[in-house]
């Protein structure tokens, strides 16, 4: 049995095996004996550390880290002599080995794009993009100096943002992941290959210092830069998401306030007596109908504007959330509207398919009269305000007294016969025999007989409970042999041969 001890490495807790650890233990001691006690070995070790932290999570995540896996890691890094050479090591000899160990690792995988924080002048924009096009990041240097001359300071604006958007890769993941490599092996010659830069680095910086202090000024003042820039466009962000957010309230709300409370609005918008607009929707839609354009309405236009609230509420509060599921949620939804849409309008066209009729005959008082007399109605309606509004189906709609009314003309047969007789004839159509013979039952046109002379009126009314529904009324007129007919001059245009 193995005594186990639970250490902290750069932050992060491991149980690790009692042998294990003072291997790893002496393997470190080592390191920082080499390294010395001045400030540059001191963040060297901390990269050290905290790389094989990096390196134990990825391999053993949740178990106990055993002395195999502390050999495998070291063996893989390479011994504290192979990480950094004394100073008498000849220098060709540490350049030729870094190339060859530099041109025999291949990256492989899926390459993710960083800021590489290692080989960088200010953001490490340009390292990060040789990295991921596999380009050595002077070629893009180059090109960004020489365009941003050329394009009079796009490019500099270009850098900014990318600056800002591209990620800083702070982790060994994100560094391998910048190059392509994924595998542990590939992680450990990675890792390697860095700690022989890290050995450049370290006495590089022992040989010129000054220049050592100049990179890490420009550095800080780069990570100034970009903190500044990045807190003033989240200062920015979060002042458009509460803009958004209003925005998409108010919008929400006023449109399910505008289907809920349409007649009461309309009734305190509405100014004049012009009570017609409000009743609009129940003379040519059935109440089934109003109900399903309304859902779709608020599917097609509501779920945009409750996406833009979703995005403006993340903008300002910064949470995570399920994107994808989101996304297509809203997705199904408003295509669902777009269904409704379409199926309310064939169900509308559907309310037109079916006609039905209905015949109301009278027999007219018989006179002794010669000549039968036909006069327009003398009844008017004394209406105070009239106001033509358009023709619609051969139906002329108008307001009177703020009402809505809707009216047509009928047509008026006259035939010769044995009988005296009308029969009033009442057209209309409908989703349905029932709906037809309805809307035809319900048109209202009035007559009346004063011996000889028969008033007709000049118009028919559709009913208010009645759907607009293309309605007709034809009315025949048969007139005994023996008897003239006289017709008015405000009836002849609707009688066609008299």
């Amino acid at each position: 049995m193995n005594k186990t001890i639970n250490i902290n490495l750069d932050g992060l807790a491991f149980k690790i095996e009692e042998e294990a650890y003072d291997r790893l233990n002496a393997y470190l001691d080592t390191i920082k004996t080499r390294l010395g006690n001045i400030d540059e070995a001191q963040e060297v070790i901390a990269d050290i550390e905290a790389r094989i932290a990096e390196l134990f999570q990825f391999k053993c995540q949740g178990c106990t880290i055993q002395l195999a896996d502390v050999e495998e890691i070291i063996h893989t890094i390479g011994e504290p002599a192979e990480i950094i050479d004394e100073e008498d090591v000849d220098e060709n000899t540490s350049q030729q080995s870094s190339t060859g160990s530099a041109s025999s690792t291949t990256y492989v995988g899926k390459r993710s794009l960083y800021r590489d924080p290692d080989d960088r002048f200010l953001g490490g924009v340009c390292a990060g993009l040789g990295a991921y096009f596999d380009v050595d990041p002077l070629v893009f240097r180059i090109i960004a100096v020489v365009s941003a001359f050329a394009s009079l300071g796009i490019t500099v604006l270009i850098y900014i943002i990318l600056w800002i958007a591209m990620p800083k890769a702070s982790t060994l993941g994100q560094r391998i992941e910048m190059r392509g490599g994924i595998t542990f092996k590939k992680m450990g010659d990675n890792i390697k290959e860095e700690y022989q830069a890290v050995s450049s680095k370290f006495k590089e910086y022992k040989n010129k210092p000054n220049y050592k202090r100049m990179q890490n000024r420009a550095n800080r003042t780069g990570d100034a830069m970009a903190n500044g820039l990045y807190q003033v466009l989240n200062i920015f962000g979060i002042l458009i998401g509460i803009v958004v957010v209003i925005g998409s309230v108010v919008t929400i709300m006023g449109m399910v306030g505008f289907f809920a409370f349409k007649d009461t609005i309309f009734g305190l918008a509405v100014t004049d007596g012009n009570h017609f607009i409000a009743s609009m929707p129940d003379r040519f839609l059935s109440y089934m109908d109003q109900t399903l354009l309304t859902a779709a309405t608020l599917l097609v236009i509501g779920i945009p504007f409750i996406v833009i609230l979703y995005l403006g509420l993340k903008l300002i509060f910064r949470f995570k959330s399920h994107g994808k599921f989101v996304g297509m949620t809203a997705l199904i939804l408003w295509l669902a509207g777009i269904v409704l849409v379409f199926f309310t309008s064939i169900r509308i066209a559907k309310s037109f398919e079916e006609t039905g009729s209905v015949s109301e005959k009278h027999m007219l008082k018989s006179t002794n009269a010669e000549t039968i007399y036909l006069r327009a109605s003398e009844i008017e309606t004394g209406a105070v305000d009239r106001d033509y509004l358009m023709d619609i189906d051969h139906l002329e709609m108008f307001t009177e007294d703020g009402e809505l009314m809707i009216e047509g003309a009928p047509v008026i047969n006259i035939s010769r016969g044995d009988k005296f007789q009308m029969v009033i004839d009442k057209k209309s159509r409908g989703l349905n025999d029932e709906e037809a013979e309805f809307n035809a039952s319900t048109t209202i046109y009035n007559w009346s007989q004063n011996d000889s002379v028969i008033y007709l009126d000049k118009k028919f009314v559709v009913a208010e409970e009645a759907l607009v529904r293309h309605q007709k009324v034809v009315v025949n007129i048969q007139i005994p042999y023996d008897k003239k007919l006289e017709v008015s001059p405000y009836l002849d245009r609707f009688i066609d041969e008299y």
